[in-house]
């Protein structure tokens, strides 16, 4: 049987969550606010392999346990919290049972609404990253297949409202915009409990990529992003995009901070010589596999940009940079 998770926030409201497997070796939570009036889903899975089918058994299960009217047709609303296909994927298969309308960022929105010219733009870019960052050819060839694995089976979903800090949404959530680890990536604030989407989790520091791939992306964009969730009162707790509850959302926020800093001093005490992003990422994760190469490139390019934005790296052959069309750039400790 899925697992269900009840919570329940000091307003009275139901938070059902239960786990979905987004990708082989990735499980994601999907959540069902309900007040009594109406049902709100919060993220809907990949769409990918057996996804679907476990997003239904959850809503299921839901159903089974505690709430006979639950149901997939009785949503009255989506709700997505950022554009990553682990979470948005499971919307066309979404759409055969209900109409309710879907919110997102609308940093995001093109991510949905517009997919498959979301993908040319961004694997070009992504492609330009990893040559400078100093991969070789067959190398970056498996890496954008590692990419574009999974992405070809979802299509355009049409959005029919925003996500926005300034405007109340439905049910009275709070909507609080945290761009970093993605450009639209939101927190959802319900009474005193946190749906903290991929912005904070349990037990990893959720993953960062350099914002020259995506704009509104990057390591400066996500640590400012921490302190605004931190200066918040009253979060009771915290409902993450992956992993467990986060009973203490302020004490994790000072982990992740820490963790982060504890990297950015890595990276400086690695490029005391000339190291372009691919080596340092080396030093960093050591030997890692299949897609987590692309996910430690673009952690260690995320600390590399960061650092240099801010002076403390530098650039070590200029010439070259200035003789070639995307060179591979040598970071120094400035």
């Amino acid at each position: 049987m899925t697992s269900i998770q009840k919570f329940t926030t000091s307003g009275g409201r139901i938070i059902y969550s239960f786990p979905v497997r987004a990708f082989p070796g990735l499980v994601n939570n999907i959540y069902l606010i309900s007040d009594g009036d109406q049902l709100i889903l919060v993220d809907c899975g990949s769409g990918y392999d057996k996804a679907n089918d476990e997003l239904l058994a959850g809503v299921t299960a839901v159903a089974e346990q505690y709430d006979h009217t639950i149901s997939l047709t009785a949503v009255s609303t989506i709700l997505i919290t950022h554009g990553h296909i682990d979470h948005y994927g499971g919307l066309p298969f979404v759409r055969q049972f209900t109409n309710a309308p879907i919110g997102v960022h609308i940093l995001d929105r093109r991510v949905l609404s517009n997919f498959e010219e979301r993908i040319v733009f961004a694997a070009s870019r992504l492609d330009i990253f990893l040559e400078r960052a100093g991969v070789a050819d067959k190398h970056r060839e498996g890496l954008m297949a590692a990419y574009h694995f999974g992405k070809n089976f979802y299509r355009s979903t049409p959005i029919q409202f925003l996500l926005d800090e300034d405007e109340p949404t439905v049910g009275g959530i709070r909507v609080y915009h945290v761009p970093g680890h993605c450009p639209g990536q939101v927190c959802l604030h319900v009474d005193d409990i946190m749906l903290t989407a991929d912005h904070i989790l349990s037990r990893i520091t959720p993953h960062q990529a350099p914002e020259s791939i995506t704009h509104n992306m990057g390591l400066g964009h996500y640590l400012a992003s921490l302190k605004k969730i931190e200066k918040l009162d009253g979060i009771r707790l915290g409902l993450g995009g992956h992993q467990d509850p986060i009973e203490d959302v302020y004490g994790r926020i000072a982990a992740i901070r820490q963790s982060h800093d504890q990297r950015l001093q890595k990276v400086l005490d690695i490029s005391r010589e000339p190291k372009s992003i691919a080596a340092i990422s080396r030093e960093l994760f050591g030997n890692v596999e299949s897609y987590h190469v692309l996910l430690a490139l673009e952690e260690t390019g995320a600390h590399v940009e960061y650092l240099y934005q801010r002076g403390e790296l530098i650039a070590a052959n200029l010439d070259e940079i200035a003789g070639q069309r995307h060179p591979v750039v040598q970071y120094l400790r400035a």
